[in-house]
């Protein structure tokens, strides 16, 4: 139950005021400020309803005590002096609102209510950027090779302008992690970061989605609805697995990038937007292009500033770091007592190809806390089945003699992914586009570059 604290002089206004809230509310009442200081020191309080006249010290010098010390605590001011210059001086220390004796009780009453509920919302948007700060903290990406540290170089450069960015990368090297960074670290960091995964959203409600409706729209719209371009206001636009975007989509987000303006559905007034745009893509845009299922003229407006986050097998000597990072962001979280990794266990991790980067680390160690976080190490034992069997090196070189140049060395290597990758999936192309970590069409534009036929001719 929400506290109330009420301080005014007069009796009979702290029991008038009692009487009101009491069935609604915990009320408590101060008859002056010294008693107002050690209620709010003895308990929290959710509200303070204060009168402006009182002997010992008026209501505007405790109000601005109260805010130094209490600076979140909301502050409703009642009082039988209504002259301007108490009104505006209470609001710009930081009262709510201001009620005027003799008062409306259901005035009132929604008055408390609409502060009591805007606090809890500024608590609960706290408690959400904490989150997401815990969650994607600008030092908490992780690396010391000298690749990757080269394109964390450029992202902190990319962040100081408002220059489109497009990452690109294999599914789990940490591109959203990459944005978020260019997003904190550029002047509109205080703006909203709004992310669009485009491969989560059907063509029919991707416009929708992105630009908003007007009531009436289609069927269904019984009211406006802001899209992601209201909501991200002048801060940042992320476009996740852009690739994803249908063609007609790309035709309007390349107008908006064009234009900076845009129209919601069903709407006929053109709609300003100085938001910034990030976009992410883990299949190479370039080869989209070329299968014909990527604008050009949108990857160019998107790639002013290209940023490619290598895989994890090629920043093998990060690989100790982030499991110790890892180890110790869940060890916190799960209150286990668990030490490290053992050097064998840790041999095989440095072996492992990693196809799921670093995100497939982060799930590895996360279920081997939760399995083994009881053991002083994790050992060799403690490992996922996949870990178990160390292949033999010998079997996956490439003989010069048999493949005497770079790019049939190349195409036997993409042609055994895709056949295996065929076979696994049952010759079902959109599973095997997901195990390759790609696109149904961008599968198929390999498959006819390479003459592959899936084993049951399935789509």
């Amino acid at each position: 139950m929400k506290h109330l604290l009420i301080v005014d002089d007069e009796k009979g206004a702290r029991e008038s005021l009692r009487a009101i809230f009491e069935r609604e509310y915990r009320v408590s009442a101060a008859a002056d400020a010294a008693q107002a200081i050690n209620a709010l020191s003895r308990e929290p309080v959710d509200l303070l309803l204060l009168d402006i006249i009182m002997p010992d010290k008026d209501g505007i010098t405790f109000l601005r005590e109260a805010r130094e010390m209490y600076p979140g605590l909301p502050v409703i001011m009642v009082s039988a002096s209504t002259s301007v210059r108490s009104v505006v001086e209470s609001m710009r220390i930081g009262a709510c609102d201001f009620v005027a004796k003799p008062f409306d009780v259901e005035e009132l009453r929604r008055l408390v209510r609409r502060s009591l509920q805007s606090d809890a919302m500024e608590r609960q948007v706290q408690v959400l950027r904490s989150t997401m700060d815990a969650e994607y903290p600008v030092d908490g990406i992780i690396g010391h090779a000298a690749t990757f540290r080269a394109v964390l170089a450029d992202a902190r450069k990319a962040a100081a302008t408002d220059a489109t960015v497009l990452i690109e990368g294999e599914s789990g090297t940490g591109k959203e992690l990459v944005a978020r960074m260019i997003h904190q670290l550029g002047p509109r960091a205080a703006e909203p970061f709004v992310p669009v995964h485009c491969g989560a959203l059907s063509e029919s409600l991707m416009e929708s989605e992105l630009f908003g409706h007007e009531k009436g729209a289609f069927t269904g719209a019984d009211r406006r609805k802001l899209g992601r371009f209201d909501l991200a206001g002048s801060g940042t636009l992320f476009f996740d697995e852009v690739s994803e975007m249908s063609p007609a989509t790309q035709v309007k987000l390349l107008r908006v990038l064009q234009e900076h303006e845009f129209m919601r559905v069903g709407g006929t007034r053109i709609i300003p937007t100085n938001a910034r745009i990030l976009a992410a893509s883990n299949v190479n845009l370039r080869e989209a292009i070329e299968a014909g299922t990527f604008r050009s003229d949108l990857y160019y407006r998107l790639s002013v500033v290209p940023i490619e986050l290598p895989p994890l097998r090629d920043r093998m000597e990060d690989i100790p770091l982030l499991s110790e990072h890892f180890l110790h962001l869940y060890k916190q979280r799960m209150h286990v007592a668990c030490k490290g990794f053992s050097a064998d266990a840790m041999e095989r991790f440095c072996a492992y190809p990693w196809p799921g980067n670093v995100r497939e680390l982060r799930n590895v160690v996360e279920r081997m806390l939760v399995l083994h976080g009881k053991n002083a190490m994790l050992r060799v034992e403690h490992l996922p089945p996949e870990f178990q069997f160390q292949s033999d090196p010998a079997k996956n070189r490439i003989g010069l003699d048999e493949n005497p140049s770079l790019t049939k060395a190349v195409e036997a290597f993409e042609r055994k992914l895709v056949e295996q990758a065929l076979v696994e999936a049952n010759g079902v192309q959109t599973r095997a586009a997901e195990l390759l970590g790609t696109t149904r069409r961008i599968l198929k534009y390999r498959m006819d570059k390479l003459c592959i036929t899936p084993p049951n001719g399935q789509p």
